[in-house]
């Protein structure tokens, strides 16, 4: 029995499997990274990094919900980003939000943790037709507009 290419891609990332072909395989050691950093999720993707230098990396979890990973080429994580609950943000950095955007609406909040352990805040954001996104660190300290 033949199934077409375009079902068994999608039946084997909704199972969170690799699927020859889909995507360009990571080494064994960036696969590891990745589930020991999101143990409860299953690989859905796996792309080399534009630059060559690592990793990028998309894990679903049970709940459905994605958290992306940075994997360096050796294998350590670098980065991890996942969409939290605007409820989620620490009071200090919904008030600098607030500060320094007082007529905009969080739209959606993603927690980056860093190899470092460091936490960041990136808000996605509406400010008049304009989408933009701003950066906080946990203590609420600015650090970019994108």
């Amino acid at each position: 029995m033949h199934i077409p290419r375009a079902l068994a891609v999608a039946i084997g990332l909704s199972l969170g499997a690799p699927v020859a072909g889909a995507e360009p395989a990571c080494p064994n050691r960036v696969v590891e990274a990745a589930k020991k950093a999101v143990p409860d999720a299953a690989l859905a993707k796996c792309v080399a990094k534009k630059s060559g230098a690592g990793f990028e990396a998309v894990l679903r979890r049970k709940d459905k919900s994605l958290v992306e990973v940075v994997i360096s080429a050796k294998g350590e994580l670098e980065e991890m980003e996942e969409v939290v609950p605007i409820s989620a943000i620490p009071p200090a950095v919904a008030k600098a939000f607030a500060a320094r955007y007082p007529k905009a609406t969080i739209a959606k909040a993603e927690k980056i943790t860093k190899a470092d352990k460091r936490v960041e805040f990136e808000l996605a954001f509406k400010l008049g037709e304009a989408k933009k996104e701003a950066t906080f660190k946990a203590d609420g300290t600015f650090v970019e507009e994108e």
